[in-house]
This record gives C-alpha cells, sequence and structure tokens, in this order.
C-alpha cells in the first residue's frame, strides 16, 4: 500500500471518529439576555439602580440651578457696571462684584463637570459589577445543570453577528433550557417578585 493511499485512510478514519464524536455529543442552547433580563435580582439591582439615579439627578438640578442663578446675577451685574450714567465708584463696585460673581459661577460649573464625572463613573462601576456577579451566578447555575443532564456544549442564541443576523440560525425548541435555567435562578425570589411575574 503506497504512502497517499495510507494517509488517505488515516483522514477517512480521522474523519469517521470525528463524526461519531459529534453525533454523541448532546448540545443545547439558551437566550442569555432573557434570563438575564428575567433574573429576579437583575430587576432588583435595576429598581436600585433606578431610585440612585433619581437621588443623583435631584443633586445634579440643584447645581444647575445655582449655576443658573449665578449667570443671571454676574449678566446683571456685568450690564450695570457698563451704565456710563454711574459715577466710577459705583461702576468700580459693580464690576468687582460682577467679577466675584463670575468666579462663583466658574467654581460651580466645574463642581458640575466634576460631579457629572464622578457620578457617572460611580454608576458605571457599579452596574459592570453587577452585571459580572449576575452572568456568573447563571454561568454556575448552566454549568451544573448541563452536567447534571449530560449536555456536552450549552449556546447562546440571544446574540447576533455583526450584521445584525441572529448568530443562530435554526434549532429544535426541544433544545432550549431557557425556561428550565430560569426556574432554577428565580426559585429563591422574593414573594414579591414571583406575584409580579405572575401578572
Amino acid at each position: 500500500m503506497n504512502s497517499l493511499k495510507k494517509t488517505q485512510l488515516i483522514i477517512a478514519a480521522i474523519l469517521t471518529a470525528g463524526g461519531v464524536m459529534a453525533a454523541e455529543q448532546k448540545i443545547a442552547f439558551i437566550n442569555m439576555e432573557r434570563v438575564f433580563d428575567e433574573y429576579y435580582k437583575t430587576k432588583t439591582a435595576n429598581v436600585q439602580f433606578k431610585a440612585r439615579g433619581e437621588e443623583i439627578d435631584t443633586k445634579r438640578k440643584e447645581i444647575v440651578s445655582k449655576a443658573k442663578s449665578l449667570k443671571a446675577d454676574f449678566e446683571k451685574l456685568n450690564a450695570e457696571y457698563k451704565d456710563k450714567s454711574l459715577n466710577d465708584s459705583t461702576r468700580d463696585k459693580k464690576k468687582e462684584a460682577a467679577e466675584n460673581k463670575f468666579n462663583e459661577l466658574k467654581d460651580t460649573e466645574e463642581k458640575l463637570m466634576e460631579f457629572d464625572k464622578l457620578y457617572k463613573k460611580e454608576i458605571s462601576d457599579q452596574m459592570r459589577m453587577m452585571q459580572q456577579q449576575i452572568v456568573g451566578e447563571i454561568r454556575g447555575v448552566i454549568q451544573t445543570y448541563a452536567i447534571e443532564n449530560k449536555i456536552d456544549i450549552v449556546l447562546d442564541n440571544s446574540g447576533k453577528t455583526l450584521n445584525n443576523v441572529e448568530s443562530v440560525m435554526y434549532f429544535d425548541k426541544r433544545m432550549d433550557i431557557t425556561e428550565p435555567i430560569l426556574a432554577i435562578m428565580n426559585k429563591n425570589a422574593p414573594e414579591t417578585e414571583k406575584k409580579n411575574d405572575v401578572k
């Protein structure tokens, strides 16, 4: 038997073995986006983030309101000190007051910029940590479920390609484990969350 024939037989054997292994593998699909969104801890975190966002927005509005008031005062004083009908002493006082008001306005605007930068980072960091924690919990449940049910591969079918096309075009719905994973994730949900889900 020549070497070419031997090579062909080896390749055929590898392909056959690969086909057998693939046939024995048990694959399942899950909609990770739905599991993440419908997990009770995600809903609780979203409520907390909303409340925190409203609290931050209230503080921000106070700073913005102060800045608007200072701007109006500055523009008024700035116009007054330019009034040539006033004597020099009065105009100098108006000018000094306008400069002081302008400096106060600049400080307030800088505080607003620092405020936005600080709280934007705070919320961003907290959301990233929350997402990592929740995804880690979901992944752990999926791994346990897969081992218990002898599933070799679990694929996420919620994602899309760069062309905005579903990454998984078709699969047998019997291979979808989204519902059982959601049931496991939410089995310890507070009664209020369970009632909301029923509605």
